[in-house]
């Protein structure tokens, strides 16, 4: 990830990037783990070696001195790794491969969960995570979500193992499991990896390390610049805060508004039957003009005949254009055919057309259903 990489050296972290080898075939460690106190893991590839995924023994390892068994030991002294789980090939064995060096690292399963729920940390134990909170939000998860986890059974007193993502099924899409001083963080792929790892950096590290108390004398001199550009910062922040919440709020206006729609539509008899119609003839193929010429007899029949239907909702050529086809004699659909007529099904582009039209047609009468 050399874009965000990139992005908090030019804030002043020290940060430095590499690579495991798993999406390279070549292993890069910048410097000894024991030196580093959080990792952020986020593979988008995966070799494939002779038709199948490169074996850990088979990547080549460039940096022999950097060995990865210092990983475990450096998290139980109080690391924090952050894994994204992206779906890197559709071969669950293979998927886990490139996760399988991640020290505690839970199975990865294959899911497409496109419900989403997080952990409000309200309550305790829950509360113990809330640092986490800028980083555990929904609205951020890229969807359908493809794969979950499958964790050991929490140990309680004190818990060891926390639900960030879940599915409506009460699986997990995302968790934080906490070995010695340090923690696994596992997230789902988001919509953008790099602003959750900014957001982390900024937001989360300095909760859980108490930054402020390793603050440097010459850090605690604030320029002018400094404070022109924090102020402007804090600006930023508090408008992005008020779009945020602003826009949860249109969110819930909209569900909302789509349960009500819902509602009035199959509450109203005449409409509850055209969504019954319309569903048979999408359905059965043979038969749909059938279905669809019901659907719009319908509102013929409410509306007092075919003429008041399309004096109201207009569109009288797909009106008519629906009706001739279905009472074609080739299509067999409302009349017999008489003699000499050549009977032959109607074509793909026929029936895509008067599904195009009957939909037209529902979709003005669903109007004006609502005031």
């Amino acid at each position: 990830m050399p874009g965000i990489a990139e992005r908090l050296r030019k804030q002043g972290y020290d940060v430095e990037s590499g690579s495991i080898g798993f999406a390279t075939g070549v292993r890069l460690l910048p410097s000894q783990l024991y030196e580093k106190q959080v990792f952020f893991y986020s593979p988008n590839n995966l070799v494939i070696k002779d038709g199948r995924p490169i074996e850990e023994q088979e990547i080549a390892d460039v940096t022999r001195e950097y060995p990865l068994e210092y990983l475990e030991g450096s998290i139980r002294k109080g690391g924090t790794f952050v894994a994204f789980v992206n779906r890197i090939i559709d071969d669950p064995k293979g998927q886990n491969r490139p996760y399988s060096w991640i020290p505690f690292m839970p199975e990865i399963q294959f899911t497409k969960d496109k419900w989403v729920g997080t952990n409000a940390f309200k309550y305790y134990p829950d509360t113990e995570c809330r640092f986490l909170a800028p980083v555990v939000d929904a609205n951020k998860v890229e969807l359908p979500v493809l794969q979950k986890l499958v964790t050991p059974q929490p140990q309680d007193y004190p818990r060891d193992l926390f639900t960030l993502f879940g599915n409506a099924n009460g699986e997990k899409l995302g968790v934080i499991i906490f070995r010695g001083r340090g923690s696994v963080v596992v997230l789902p792929k988001m919509r953008s990896n790099e602003e959750a790892i900014a957001t982390f950096v900024q937001r989360v590290l300095p909760n859980m390390y108490d930054l402020k108390a390793q603050v440097p004398l010459i850090e605690k001199f604030v320029s002018p610049a400094e404070t022109r550009a924090g102020e402007q910062v804090a600006a930023s922040e508090a408008a992005l805060h008020q779009v945020e919440a602003e826009l949860e709020g249109n969110r819930v206006a909209l569900a909302t508004a789509r349960r009500e729609k819902a509602n009035v539509i199959q509450a109203h008899p005449t409409a509850k039957q055209i969504l019954s119609y319309f569903d048979t003839a999408l359905r059965q193929d043979d038969v749909a003009l059938f279905f669809l010429y019901k659907a719009i007899e319908l509102i013929e029949n409410e509306q007092g005949g075919e003429g008041a239907a399309i004096k109201k909702f207009g569109l009288g050529a797909e009106w008519k254009f629906l009706k001739k086809v279905a009472n074609a004699s080739y299509g067999d659909i409302r009349h017999a055919p008489k003699p000499g007529d050549v009977i032959r099904p109607w074509s793909d582009q026929d029936l895509k057309a008067c599904f195009d039209a009957c939909e037209r047609i529902v979709l003005a009468y669903f109007n004006s259903l609502f005031p």
